[in-house]
C-alpha cells in the first residue's frame, strides 16, 4: 500500500514590492516635477489623501503623488515620509521620501536607482522591499 503525500497550499496575499527611499530637500511636488522631467514619468498629487494612524493611534492623512501609465501598466506612487508634524515610516525617519513602485513593468529597479541618482535635488538612494518595513501591512492600504 503506498503513503498518500499531503501537500501544503499556503496563499500570501501579500505581494513583495519594490520601495525606494529617497533623501532630499526638495519639496514634494518640486521632487515629483524633477521625476516628471528627468524620468519622462506623470506624477500627479493624489485626489485624496489616505489614513494611517500614527503613534498615538490619532489617524493622519498623508498626501502623495501617483504615476500611472496603461501602456507599460505602471504605477508608481511618491509619498513624503514627514508631514503635518508625524512620520510616515518610523524606522527610516531620515529619509525624506518614498517611491512605492506598486506596479512596475517599465524598469528594473537598479536601472530606476541610477537614473534617480542623477536627479537635480536628490542627494542619496536606497533599495528596499515592501518587506523591509515594519509596518508593511500599511504600505497596503487600500492598495491605492
Amino acid at each position: 500500500m503506498t503513503r498518500v503525500k499531503k501537500i501544503k497550499l499556503i496563499l500570501d496575499d501579500e505581494i513583495e514590492f519594490p520601495i525606494i527611499g529617497i533623501s532630499s530637500a526638495l519639496s514634494d511636488y518640486r521632487l515629483a516635477w524633477e521625476l516628471n522631467t528627468h524620468l519622462d514619468l506623470s506624477f500627479q498629487k493624489g485626489e485624496d489623501c489616505f489614513n494611517l494612524p500614527n503613534k498615538s493611534k490619532d489617524l493622519m492623512a498623508y498626501e502623495y503623488y501617483i504615476h500611472e501609465n496603461e501602456d507599460d501598466f505602471s504605477k508608481f506612487f511618491l509619498v513624503k515620509n514627514k508631514q503635518k508634524a508625524s512620520t510616515l515610516f518610523t524606522q527610516n525617519e531620515k529619509l525624506d521620501f518614498f517611491l512605492i513602485l506598486r506596479e512596475n513593468y517599465a524598469y528594473t529597479t537598479e536601472d530606476l536607482i541610477l537614473e534617480l541618482r542623477k536627479v537635480n535635488g536628490i542627494v542619496a538612494v536606497f533599495s528596499f522591499t515592501s518587506n523591509n518595513f515594519l509596518c508593511r501591512k500599511c504600505i497596503y492600504f487600500y492598495y491605492w
